[in-house]
């Protein structure tokens, strides 16, 4: 059992080395552009030897997403424990997707290219069983954990009445997450030209963005004039 244990232990000791050592390139060169090959050079193995770690390159991004998902998962975890309304907590919980992206921007980037590709990437690349057994399994898991945290601020605002709108609580968690995903990935596109050309900065942009979302949760705008589409 000892050996076992040992084994199990070295086993993971050398993935999180590897996941380490392909954050660093994943987040410098891009998805496409780190290759296997490249990840074996940089931990001195063989493309073979990864293999016996991972299934694939898209394994070892998940990996790497599933460490940036778990510290997020963290930060989201100590918002909602704290004794305030719904609405502060979506809130601080937007605010919280925002102050990680400022400080791991590359690392946000790879959680929104998962959060786009995940579903395809198991569907057509590899078999449902064989998902299951891989770190996009696990990554999926944290990212739906932290979609219900949202929906349970969203359910605590409706009820202490920090929150009024006619939308259910499901469709103000599918808004307010693209929401956020949306003006971060927008913000990022931009990121090295926003003073220039939009005369602000990155805070500047999301504080706005933040008011707008606080209003906009203490009215009704489902009652709002219909817009035709």
């Amino acid at each position: 059992m000892e050996i076992k244990k040992r084994k199990e232990w070295e086993k993971r000791s050398k993935q999180n080395r590897i996941i380490d050592l392909a954050e660093e390139l994943f987040n410098e060169n891009g998805y496409e552009a780190t290759t296997l090959d490249i990840i074996a050079k940089k931990a001195g193995y063989s493309k073979r030897n990864l293999y016996q770690y991972f299934v694939d390159k898209n394994d070892i991004f998940n990996a790497v997403t599933l460490k940036a998902l778990n510290r997020l998962n963290q930060e989201l975890m100590a918002i909602c424990q704290k004794n305030i309304s719904g609405l502060s907590k979506i809130v601080s919980i937007s605010n919280t997707f925002f102050t990680f992206f400022m400080s791991h921007r590359k690392s946000f980037d790879n959680i929104i290219f998962f959060d786009i590709t995940y579903d395809d990437k198991t569907k057509t690349e590899i078999s449902e069983e064989e998902a299951q057994g891989t770190f996009g399994a696990e990554a999926e898991t944290i990212h739906q954990q932290n979609l219900e945290l949202l929906l349970q601020s969203i359910v605590l605002g409706v009820e202490d009445g920090s929150i009024i709108s006619k939308f259910t609580p499901k469709q103000l968690q599918l808004i307010i997450w693209g929401q956020n995903m949306g003006i971060i990935h927008s913000i990022s596109r931009r990121y090295d030209d926003l003073e220039s050309e939009y005369k602000c900065t990155p805070q500047q942009v999301f504080e706005n963005y933040l008011r707008m979302i606080n209003n906009c949760l203490q009215c009704d705008i489902s009652s709002s004039p219909k817009v035709n589409i």
